[in-house]
């Protein structure tokens, strides 16, 4: 039996946004460096508009370069971790935080495929417009208040505080680990719109998701 689960490939899902395509594409070149594989997942809100979703799915293909699971047929079980990437105009697609603020709701489809994730004690991390997403998520099932950051944006941060979470303000390139609910997070590209600071952003949330895989 121990043969056979080695040879099990190691998969890390990344939740796609044709927004944030460097946080995307250097995601996906720190999980092919280390031996992963990598599984992209993503679906298309409810309400949108036939031109926006035939946009939309063009450019994740493109980014993705393999086939796109949709979030309900992937068992959470075939992965090792989860990455959330978002941009913008998604995060205001995926919840009402434009027009609720801090008392904001996620979309119901994105929120039950996350807490299934996190039940499964698997590792989440995610950058920037996706972090306000994965607190709501798990809002309520955490066992301690996550701990997460998204860089530095008042906004977003008094959202997730009125989430139950903590907020850490965070330079370019630094993650925050909360080793009790196994996340990890950063500014991404909302910190920086520099791509030697996204690749190394997304290289330490990398790392920082492998040691809480092994733990």
């Amino acid at each position: 039996m121990s043969e056979l689960r080695s040879k099990i490939p190691k998969r890390i899902g990344v939740f796609l946004s044709g927004e944030s395509l460097w946080e995307v594409i250097f995601s996906f070149q720190e999980i092919e460096k280390s031996g992963y594989m990598r599984l992209p997942v993503s679906f298309t809100p409810e309400g949108t508009n036939a031109q926006a979703m035939e946009k939309r799915i063009s450019i994740l293909n493109s980014l993705s370069r393999i086939e796109i699971t949709d979030i309900e047929e992937m068992s959470p079980g075939s992965i090792n971790a989860l990455i959330l990437c978002a941009g913008k105009d998604e995060f205001n697609a995926f919840c009402n935080f434009e027009t609720k603020g801090e008392a904001f709701g996620i979309d119901q489809k994105l929120r039950a495929f996350i807490r299934t994730v996190y039940r499964k004690g698997l590792p989440i991390g995610a950058y920037g417009y996706a972090v306000p997403l994965l607190v709501k998520a798990v809002q309520g099932i955490t066992s301690t208040g996550p701990v997460v950051t998204v860089g530095n944006d008042p906004r977003l941060q008094a959202g997730i505080e009125a989430s139950g979470a903590q907020s850490i303000t965070t330079r370019p390139t630094e993650v925050v680990i909360d080793n009790t609910n196994k996340l990890v997070t950063s500014g991404g590209q909302l910190s920086s719109k520099r791509l030697t600071e996204v690749a190394a952003d997304c290289e330490n949330m990398f790392k920082a998701i492998m040691e809480l895989a092994k733990g």
